[in-house]
């Protein structure tokens, strides 16, 4: 069976990075530089800049001069990392099998999930439905090699310079009406409607690109070279040549291209003609999430703090309902002013996505042991762990709803502490009356009430005595060492305390 692969880009992901961690600068003519100085270069602008006469490669300070409304940041590195965790979260949730190429940019085999929806279109827009539920708007192209499925996802989109993605027709292949029949085939899979399926809305024309399989060579034929992102070496060599498709490089001999330009162009000339390029390794499946941000300005109060932390919480509760998981601890990690850190752990009873009681255990930890300085960043390090389902019993007791309870458990958490919730046990002890709280975890399978009054005991069992006289007793046990004297009263001595 071919591998089937898709492949989820986010354009501009600095730019969207920044924005998903600053929704206040969601509409604003943004464009990101790399680093703080006004003679660093742009590496990202937004089409509200861009519309301006911003584009990437300018210094700040001349972006601000030909457009002076223009937002110039830089974008913090804990924000990208969490934007670029967030799109494997999505690609995770359709598939274990995913690798992260790029930053902005994720893999995935999805070659056993049509039977589940349908048809590789309807894959491709439901993973940039949830794209969008964790705040980024991607491209998706689907192909059975690892490279012709990034070339796809670049196709797909209006993107400025190719001619694949300006909607426009494609330039005449050299391959042939083959090539321009699998063209035909890729544009009507990405600009069919979206009919399928419910959630923030249909994934819009052109978002995604699905080459079908045997039809890739056709498909990268007419594409312009830049697509295939030669390095400045072989570009200028290419350029010499007078080669300006795909299809033209691929109509080469590949020993005489590789004897000029090296493996590279060995890797090229593959690409061009729709072979895989490289094998496709899924990275180690991820334990832990991350969420943070770096503020502009210390905060130092409470309020404006959880404000803070309720966005970062929330952020994370998304990416854990992709993946069918809730908060089952919490870290907040502080980066205060003066260099200092200071790690606040949460507790919690029972996983949950209820953002609301995690930010109430948070704001009982702060007022319990305030962080002592400013706080100039904060993160939030999440363990995940699976959100309870039941199966309901028909004859049995009713069994409160697994969500409703994982939340209810949370806030009696924050109301009374973590150490105070939970179910009641007998401790393997000798005391009387001793007790102790285990975690709350209600019997799914209910219980059937049987009459045992009328059956005899099971064999070896030992009757129970109910009586419990208050009163010391004196037990020999040796002759020559005196007696043990238990104390039976109403005190309640410590664990193992025996007087002799």
């Amino acid at each position: 069976m071919t591998m089937r692969v898709a492949c989820l880009w986010v354009p501009e992901f600095p730019v969207q990075a920044l924005r998903r961690s600053a929704p206040d600068l969601a509409e604003a003519p943004l464009a990101v530089a790399a680093g703080p100085s006004p003679r660093d270069v742009l590496v990202a602008v937004a089409a509200e800049a861009a519309a301006l006469g911003v584009r990437p490669g300018m210094t700040a300070a001349q972006a601000r001069q030909v457009a002076p409304a223009v937002l110039v940041r830089v974008a913090p590195a804990a924000a990208a990392a969490a934007a670029d965790e967030a799109l494997a979260d999505v690609a995770g949730g359709f598939s274990p099998l995913l690798a992260r190429r790029l930053p902005g940019e994720v893999v995935l085999d999805v070659g056993g999930l049509v039977p589940r929806f349908g048809s590789e279109q309807r894959i491709a827009h439901e993973l940039l439905r949830a794209c969008r539920r964790v705040g980024l708007e991607a491209r998706a192209g689907v192909a059975s090699s690892v490279g012709v499925a990034r070339v796809a996802a670049r196709c797909a989109g209006s993107l400025p310079g190719a001619d694949c993605a300006s909607g426009g027709s494609f330039p005449a292949s050299a391959g042939g009406t083959g090539g321009h029949e699998a063209v035909k085939v890729a544009r009507g899979a990405a600009g069919a409607p979206a009919t399928c399926g419910s959630g923030p809305g249909p994934a819009r024309r052109g978002d995604a690109v699905v080459v079908r399989d045997g039809d890739e060579r056709a498909f990268m034929a007419p594409l312009p070279l830049a697509l295939l992102e030669p390095g400045p070496e072989a570009a200028a060599m290419l350029a010499r040549w007078g080669l300006a498709t795909a299809g033209e490089l691929a109509n080469l001999e590949r020993r005489e291209v590789g004897l000029r330009l090296g493996p590279a162009g060995v890797a090229l000339h593959r690409l061009a003609c729709g072979e895989e390029t490289d094998a496709f390794v899924p990275d180690p499946i991820r334990e832990a999430l991350r969420e943070g941000v770096e503020l502009d300005d210390p905060i130092g109060a409470l309020e404006p703090f959880l404000f803070v932390t309720s966005g970062i919480l929330a952020r994370l509760a998304q990416r854990l309902e992709l993946r069918g998981e809730g908060f089952a601890g919490v870290l907040l990690e502080l980066r205060l002013e003066g260099a200092g850190r200071r790690e606040i752990p949460l507790a919690l009873v029972a996983p949950t996505r209820d953002v609301p009681a995690v930010l109430a255990l948070a704001r009982l930890q702060l007022e319990a042991h305030p962080p002592g300085a400013p706080v100039e960043g904060v993160a939030a390090l999440v363990t995940p762990g699976r959100v309870r389902f039941a199966q309901g019993s028909l004859f049995g007791a009713p069994m409160p709803a697994p969500g409703k309870l994982s939340t209810t458990l949370a806030r009696l958490a924050a109301l009374v502490g973590p150490e105070r919730v939970g179910a009641p046990a007998v401790p393997d002890t000798h005391r009387p009356g001793a007790f102790a709280i285990a975690p709350f975890a209600p019997n799914d399978r209910g219980s059937w009430i049987v009459d045992r009054g009328s059956s005899p005991p099971p064999p070896g069992a030992v009757p129970r005595t109910t009586n419990h006289d208050p009163r010391t007793t004196a037990s020999p046990v040796c002759e020559n060492r005196g007696s043990w004297i238990v104390d039976r009263g109403s005190s309640r001595p410590s664990a193992g305390s025996v007087s002799r």
